[in-house]
């Protein structure tokens, strides 16, 4: 499930970090907490699990400022007062009008100790859900990210869809995640896999240039980190249940911090 948060911008608490992806999610847990504690608790600390890995089975996208801001520095100066946000959840559509309860008429800000913009929850709307098929075309509204470790590297190698094993590992990690949510365990990958590909062909097409996006998680502190992500239009082909989870859950890694949404083109 998708909803788009409509919002309005303080006349002068208005400017945004660059770097605002992490604290967009902390808000969203804390929004979560105040509904429901349990079931924020469940999903900050437990997720979906796999090995080491977490997966929290939501994202959202960029934040949307309409119609005018203007680039400075590190910031972004809104100079406009609306702005929306949109988010996505891959969960049973019962727990719809509880979510959009608890979004309703809330007031946040986001930023560091140089800057914040303050914003207020005009509208909360559920969005449609498309119809899946074998194929979709797909736009990127914040960065996919997909990593690779090497030995004796401290830091990832994060993959460009121009990556030859990019869409190995972009499948790779969609498949861990969707069987991780419906069965809770990955022991079938392999099988599964397999089967998937006698089904339908697993295949990403480019649509468009990718472009890399650098973003800082915890800008400025002591465990700041970067992360690389790209965003392009691209075709995806596989069984229609891997789109319409990956659409809702997100694509790639780091999606409960805002990498991964995607819209259907058309």
């Amino acid at each position: 499930m998708r909803f788009k948060l409509e919002l309005s911008v303080h006349k002068t608490n208005n400017i945004l970090p660059i770097n605002y992806q992490y604290e967009v999610s902390s808000w969203i847990y804390k929004v979560l907490q105040q509904g429901n504690f349990d079931f924020a608790k469940w999903l900050h600390n437990e997720g979906c699990q796999w090995q080491n890995k977490k997966f929290k089975l939501l994202t959202f996208s960029q934040i949307f400022i309409q119609p005018q801001w203007k680039r400075e520095g590190d910031r972004i100066h809104i100079l406009s007062g609306k702005a929306s946000l949109q988010i996505s959840f891959y969960l049973q559509e019962a727990v719809q009008n509880f979510l959009i309860g608890i979004f309703q008429e809330q007031q946040f800000s986001i930023g560091d100790s140089k800057t914040r913009a303050e914003f207020q929850i005009t509208k909360v709307e559920p969005l449609p859900i498309p119809r899946f098929e074998n194929e979709a075309e797909l736009s990127c509204l914040s960065p996919i990210v997909l990593s690779k470790y090497i030995d004796n590297k401290k830091h990832p190698e994060y993959l460009s869809p121009e990556h030859e094993e990019y869409s190995e590992y972009f499948f790779n990690n969609l498949i861990h995640k969707y069987l991780i949510a419906h069965t809770a365990s990955s022991d079938s990958f392999t099988d599964f896999k397999r089967e998937t590909e006698r089904k339908s062909p697993l295949k990403l097409e480019p649509l468009s240039t990718s472009k890399s996006r650098l973003v800082k998680i915890k800008a400025g502190k002591k465990d700041e980190t970067k992360i690389k992500g790209y965003i392009q239009k691209f075709k995806i082909v596989a069984p229609s249940e891997l789109i319409e989870f990956g659409y809702h859950a997100g694509f790639g890694e780091k999606n409960a911090i805002g990498f991964g949404y995607t819209e259907v083109l058309n």
